[in-house]
């Protein structure tokens, strides 16, 4: 009989910990089914099709992760690499179901053997000492049986998040803090949630329909999800995080920050690489802002992402964007995921021809002096970003 683990769960997100689990138990089972639970008392923030999207994407990118893993910075447990191993060579080592019962029937439903209990910090102990005591008393009912199983979150930074925590981040604009906790796929999908609200009061400020603008979102989530890997909306949500930081800060203050905040939203809804892409992103903003003066303060907001302008022809405000956009290179923990992200969404390209186009550009981005445009991303980004930078360059360079 197969030895098959039962792991269950809200996943509202499923979050880095979760993941840790899921991989620990690859290492004692032949098979490690997800059961997503539909609590039908509850009101949940994102639906079982949602959830299940977002478990498949953090595996992906677990897997992409361990391939590019000397390049993420981040170091994989045996038990981690055991698991990615299975998962390589049968992704259906691991399958998700979504239910509304008792988990136990599902469970049995499922052929599973044991019933996975994960257990983040020492306060959670009581709470599935309970869980398993009733559901032993639910498995007599049934006259079945199934193996009881406690797995600790493996990494210690891990133990004191759940997916509450996540959401409270997001709830806060905290994004950026976010991203420590879940991966990276899972965050672009959270995004669509935490960014939808303010992009329709945005375009309804500026005379659109609740329709409307809802349509106009929607057609903003599929530009940023069709094979992106870092230009995503959590690429968005990361620059109105910093935007927000800066100025709660007292570092700098934005002129016009309706135009700002739509230029963050549509820089990058045209991404092929081409010259053009700004423009293209600005046709698609035009089409949806009827007010000429504030869609070509913000187009002219969108060029500064291009980085080609003379420093004598940007405005302070164009200065910021320009910063906003760099920003991550300066950030000494989500370098190297920014890193293997785009390395993912240029995949087109084999490696010798990426290597060598990577190289040049991080050459080229060296040789700026400095990096950052304003004085405040200078202090706080400048030393990390060439650090990061230089890195990244030695990386590839080893080839």
């Amino acid at each position: 009989m197969a030895n098959i683990g039962f792991y269950a769960g809200s996943f509202s997100p499923v979050t880095r910990g979760h993941l840790g689990i899921v991989c620990e138990a690859l290492n004692d089972y032949q098979k490690v089914i997800v059961g997503v639970g539909i609590n039908d008392s509850k009101q949940q923030l994102y639906s079982l099709d949602e959830r299940c999207e977002m478990i498949n994407a953090a595996l992906d990118d677990l897997l992409f992760e361990y391939e590019y893993r000397d390049l993420v910075g981040y170091r994989f447990s045996r038990s981690e690499e055991k698991a990615v191993c299975r998962l390589r060579e049968n992704r259906g080592c691991v399958e998700i179901v979504g239910y509304r019962d008792l988990t136990v029937d599902c469970a049995l439903r499922s052929g599973a053997t044991a019933l996975i209990r994960g257990e983040r910090i020492v306060g959670d102990h009581d709470g599935e000492m309970q869980a398993s005591i009733l559901n032993k008393q639910i498995l007599e009912v049934r006259k079945a049986r199934l193996s009881m199983a406690t797995i600790p979150v493996p990494k210690e930074d891990m133990t004191y998040v759940s997916s509450s925590n996540v959401r409270g981040l997001c709830r806060l604009g905290e994004y950026i803090a976010a991203q420590r906790y879940v991966m990276p796929g899972v965050h672009a999908l959270l995004m669509r949630h935490c960014l939808s609200e303010r992009f329709v009061a945005l375009m309804q400020a500026n005379a659109l329909s609740a329709a409307a603008a809802a349509e106009a979102y929607d057609e903003l989530v599929r530009a940023y999800s069709c094979g992106r890997r870092h230009h995503t909306l959590s690429h968005v949500a990361y620059m109105l995080n910093y935007w927000q930081i800066m100025e709660n800060l007292g570092r700098l203050k934005v002129q016009n920050p309706a135009a700002m905040e739509l230029a963050l939203f549509y820089h990058d809804a045209v991404n092929t690489g081409d010259d053009t892409d700004e423009a293209a992103s600005c046709r698609m903003m035009r089409r949806r802002v009827f007010d000429r003066e504030l869609s070509e303060n913000a187009a002219n907001l969108i060029g500064a992402t291009a980085h080609r302008q003379c420093q004598n022809d940007m405005t302070p405000d164009m200065n910021i964007i320009s910063d906003l956009d760099l920003a991550i290179l300066g950030d000494t923990f989500n370098y190297g995921i920014y890193a293997a992200n785009i390395r993912r969404e240029y995949l087109r390209f084999d490696e010798k021809t990426y290597r060598n186009g990577r190289i040049e550009f991080l050459r080229g981005l060296l040789k700026r002096k400095p990096l950052y445009k304003t004085a405040a991303f200078r202090e706080m980004f400048e030393r990390d970003a060439r650090t990061n930078l230089r890195a990244e360059l030695a990386y590839w360079q080893s080839r």
